[in-house]
């Protein structure tokens, strides 16, 4: 990757500018549409014409090549399951966009945890030894999951934690700033794989509507063509789950990606999941179908979800590690024998008593309540529902007043 200040004609300032607004190397400059540069305040368009033709003169990109020279630079990852692998033409790539859809429980959670864990393996053992920036849309990222997966793969756990990034996304808008965030961490952590689970959640969500069909589009249409310039930048791989809608075929009817052609064409590899049978809770064997690539055929294969991720079997053993202890969330606080206050029994309660048990409150929330200063349920029934539900992400005042209620009940137990 070529620094800003190779680019001929660019100064200081233009430079800030540039960093200031997730444009960092010359690369992503000359791969950058012109009108996105052109809005950055204090560049107009004269000069983002120029920067933009200058960097791709920088870079040899104005230059045709022989198709014999071209190098693409593919490296490749495990995905859990030799014969996923197998229709995959080696694995799971570097330097594209593949999308992986299908109905509820078809395993494309399962498959993003999976490579979450086999991308940090050695190259020799099918992995990049690289870092994970994981973008969760729909709150299903399990750190349980992922400690059963490093250890099936003969990883730490908790370094394996560490180095996948995770962000959880609330709004559409949310979801393309951590984009550009994630190509931040391409460049100053060492991140080769991308996942957004899933992509069209919140746009399904937000979107509603056949006049929201266009803005939808053309956001979405940025989206992946971001995604596309930062896997062609660092040679980075980029996986996007994605929903189904029924589509009615006369009598027929059958699961079909949602995001339009915008998706279908942006995307280098495109990848259905099937349940098998009629309930996907009858089996855990799951079926793959090639359904676009480049140079792969429309093959299909089985693979199986297991507690460790996805295989080529429906058991997968996963080794202990001596002396490794898993934190286990206490949910009561031991009673100090010692305290000679025992008569006041709401008290007692509210010091026994952590937030998480109350109904509705989980571990992260809690944490977020601690962060607040709020760290026992008598805290949390004084505390001002408004006040707090504009400090709290994701905590709506109703939902406050909800927990509220709930700790009295506590209390009164």
């Amino acid at each position: 990757m070529a620094d800003l200040s190779q680019i001929k004609g660019i100064n200081a300032r233009q430079i800030k500018l540039l960093q200031d607004n997730g444009i960092s190397t010359a690369e992503a400059l000359a791969m950058s549409p012109g009108s996105i540069v052109s809005d950055i305040d204090g560049l107009g368009d004269k000069t983002a014409k120029k920067l933009i033709w200058n960097a791709r003169n920088a870079l040899g990109m104005t230059d045709f090549i022989q198709a014999k020279d071209i190098d693409e630079n593919v490296e490749f990852m495990t995905t859990g399951s030799s014969e996923l692998n197998k229709i995959l033409g080696g694995g799971f790539q570097t330097g594209k966009l593949t999308e992986v859809y299908g109905p509820f429980k078809s395993g494309k959670t399962a498959l993003a945890h999976t490579i979450s864990v086999t991308s940090q393996l050695s190259v020799k053992n099918g992995g990049l030894n690289t870092s994970v920036a994981y973008i969760d849309t729909e709150n299903t990222f399990s750190k349980e999951k992922i400690k059963r997966i490093a250890k099936r793969f003969g990883l730490n756990p908790n370094e394996t934690l560490s180095r996948i990034y995770h962000a959880r996304i609330y709004s559409s808008d949310h979801q393309s700033q951590m984009i550009q965030k994630a190509e931040t961490l391409c460049k100053t952590r060492g991140v080769r794989l991308i996942i957004i689970d899933s992509l069209m959640a919140l746009l399904r969500a937000e979107y509603v509507g056949i006049s929201k069909l266009a803005p939808r589009q053309a956001l979405l249409n940025n989206i992946i063509h971001t995604l596309s310039r930062i896997a062609e930048t660092y040679n980075c791989a980029v996986l996007l789950t994605n929903q189904v809608a029924v589509k009615m075929m006369g009598m027929f009817s059958t699961n079909d990606a949602i995001g339009g052609n915008i998706v279908a064409h942006g995307c280098h590899f495109r990848i259905m999941f099937k349940t098998k049978g009629f309930s996907s809770n009858n089996s855990l064997k799951r079926r793959a179908v090639i359904v676009d690539a480049p140079d792969l055929p429309p093959e299909e294969c089985e693979f199986f979800i297991t507690s460790a991720g996805i295989a080529d079997t429906d058991k997968v053993e996963i080794p202990e590690s001596p002396g490794l202890e898993f934190e286990v969330e206490t949910l009561y606080e031991e009673k100090d024998e010692t305290s000679s206050d025992v008569n006041n029994d709401s008290e007692s309660v509210s010091k026994q008593v952590s937030l998480v048990s109350v109904k509705g409150i989980g571990k992260g929330t809690a944490e977020g309540l601690h962060a607040l200063g709020i760290s026992s349920i008598d805290e949390l029934v004084v505390a001002d529902p408004g006040d707090l539900s504009a400090k709290l992400s994701g905590a709506s005042t109703s939902k406050v007043l909800e927990w509220q209620k709930n700790a009295k009940g506590l209390l009164k137990t």
